[in-house]
This record gives C-alpha cells, structure tokens and sequence, in this order.
C-alpha cells in the first residue's frame, strides 16, 4: 500500500518575499533622471556629476555609464551645438539643384573673389551658366576650372546641365581629355 506524504500547509505569518531597498546609488540615479525628463537640466547635471563620481567610487561600472549617459544629455540640454554654416560649395550646389540660377551666379562670384583658385567654384559657376544657357560664359568658367584641376572635364561630360550647350564648338578644349 502506497502512502502519501502529508504536506505542511505554509505558515499564514510568513509573508512574501520582500524586496531589498534599493541602493543609495540607484535613488539618486532616479531623483537626477526625473531632473532631466522635468526639463531642469543645471541641476540634473549637477546630480549626475556627483551621481558618476560615486559609482566610480564604489566600483560601480554600470551605474557611472548610465549616469554619464544622462550627464551628456543634459549638458547637450545646457549647450546645444551652434549650427554651423553651409560652406559656399554646398551653398551654391543647392541653389543648383533648386534651378535658382541667378543666386547661384551670386554666390558663386561673390565665392571666387575670396578663393579665385578654387576649381569647384568656376565649375559650378559654369554649370550656373550652363542652366542659363549662357554658352560663352560656362565654356570660359569650365575652362577655368579644368585648368585649376583637371578632373572637372570628366565631370563637365557627366553632368546634365550641360546638354542644351554641350555641342557647341566653344568646349573643344574638352575633347581628348
């Protein structure tokens, strides 16, 4: 005959497992991080500074990454970068592509007086002309840059601006290269 084991039912007085309190580290972690959701970056700086120097102390690797994590949003919060300006290659590529071909021309002459030996900017000042189907004008500028760097007759035969004018005798030079 089989017996069955008689279990205890479990003590009423005990109750469920309790968590530990939570480390003096992990509290201050989550007083600076409710800093920087609140928008009060200064402060939240502050506490994580001091946050990042603690767990450093105390060994605790995981704890200081998470707080220099938070310490550079929020100093990004405090010093945002300045924008920095487009410089006028990139200026004057853009008016390209939006056909603004007067601004380009400005830009692009206004661009050669600081930097006369610039390759880039006599060739987008021809490609600027080339959309105004100025013919003379973009050859005399394409040959200006071909002659400052070489490279820009290969992209001179690339580039699709210069089709309504690319048959013209005026960009010979460019043949053979």
């Amino acid at each position: 005959m089989a017996t069955k084991a008689k279990t205890e039912p479990a003590s009423k007085s005990a109750s469920a497992p309790s968590h530990p309190a939570p480390s003096p580290l992990a509290v201050a972690f989550t007083k600076a991080v409710k800093l920087v959701e609140s928008g009060k970056f200064p402060e939240a700086a502050k506490a994580l500074e001091h946050l990042r120097d603690e767990a450093q102390a105390a060994g605790e690797w995981s704890m200081k990454r998470r707080a220099q994590v938070y310490l550079s949003l929020a100093e990004a919060k405090i010093h945002p970068p300045k924008a920095v300006a487009a410089d006028a290659v990139t200026e004057i590529q853009a008016c390209l592509n939006r056909h603004e071909t007067e601004e380009a021309l400005k830009l692009s002459e206004k661009a050669i007086k600081s930097h006369p030996t610039k390759g880039a900017l006599h060739y987008l000042r021809a490609v600027a002309f080339a959309q105004d189907e100025n013919t003379e004008a973009a050859a005399e500028s394409l040959k200006k840059a071909v002659e400052l760097e070489a490279d820009f007759v290969f992209q001179w035969h690339m580039e699709p601006d210069f089709n309504p004018i690319r048959k013209s005798p005026l960009f010979a030079f460019t043949e053979g290269r």
